[in-house]
């Protein structure tokens, strides 16, 4: 492991790169491989609204959160849509596009959501690692790839189908089952997200977020605690593991939106149909 900064905690790190190699391990990489890639790596330490990369800055390296979180945006003209939170374990800065003179630059944007360790791996490096692999293990990693990046499409394609509502249900459920701690009264989401943010998640406005937000605590379903909310297990269907597991890849609320109902199994009124 590379020198460590003294303000990096090396029990984060540790933390971080064992659910990176977990993570790296279902991608269908070997054991010996992961280690090999491990091994070559340098840990930068950003502070809280620092940049890690914007649009069209080289792409030579990748990301991996080691502590800390950090949010993605894509830029679209004068805004930007917050599309995803990665958090120790998650890869980033591993979408590129290649310009003319086959350059390879970063298409989206990174900012630390907190005091993140990163830990860099240069494409080089991966590249290495990744030609010295059987045919059977770079076939099932070229599988895992294929399938994250269609369980992306299949989530905007859902989003599409969505009324606001809907889609910040799915948000929740979500960030619940990614970045969740177990409460007494159900799934407090760690992640200091403001009202904005989740704005930019579901592509609404801040004060169409706050309405729903309220809507959604007169039915029940959330509780705030200081800054951060708490989905009432109770009230949500399929959260028994959230909190507790990994990210999943379950989409609940795209049946709720195709049915017309909502996750409390309540008919979506006409606040829901404005909101779309």
């Amino acid at each position: 492991m590379a020198g460590m900064d003294q303000g990096i905690a090396p029990r984060a790190v540790t933390q971080g790169q064992d659910r990176l190699s977990a993570r790296l391990e279902q991608y269908g990489l070997p054991r010996a491989a992961i280690e090999v890639l491990l091994s070559r790596h340098t840990l930068v330490r950003y502070p809280k609204g620092a940049s890690l990369f914007g649009k069209g800055s080289p792409a030579d390296v990748v990301f991996a959160v080691m502590s800390g979180m950090i949010k993605i945006f894509c830029s679209a003209g004068p805004d930007r849509i917050l599309i995803d939170l990665a958090g120790p374990g998650d890869l980033a800065g591993y979408a590129d596009f290649s310009e003319i003179g086959g350059v390879r630059s970063q298409i989206f944007e990174a900012e630390a959501l907190t005091t993140t360790c990163v830990a860099l791996f240069t494409r080089d490096h991966i590249l290495r690692v990744l030609r010295g692999l059987e045919s059977g293990s770079l076939l099932a990693v070229t599988e895992s790839i294929n399938s994250l990046w269609a369980s992306v499409v299949y989530r905007c394609a859902g989003f599409l189908a969505m009324p606001l509502r809907a889609r910040l249900e799915s948000v929740l459920v979500d960030l619940a089952r990614r970045f969740g701690a177990n409460d007494a009264r159900g799934v407090m989401l760690t992640p200091e997200l403001g009202q904005e943010s989740l704005a930019e998640m579901i592509g609404g406005s801040r004060p169409m977020v706050s309405r729903l937000l309220m809507e959604m605590t007169e039915e029940g379903l959330i509780v705030r605690d200081g800054r951060r909310y708490i989905l009432l297990r109770a009230k949500w269907p399929g959260m028994e593991n959230a909190g507790a597991s990994p990210a999943s890849n379950a989409f609940p609320p795209l049946a709720a939106a195709r049915n017309g109902r909502r996750l409390d199994g309540k008919p979506r009124g006409a606040s829901a149909r404005a909101s779309a």
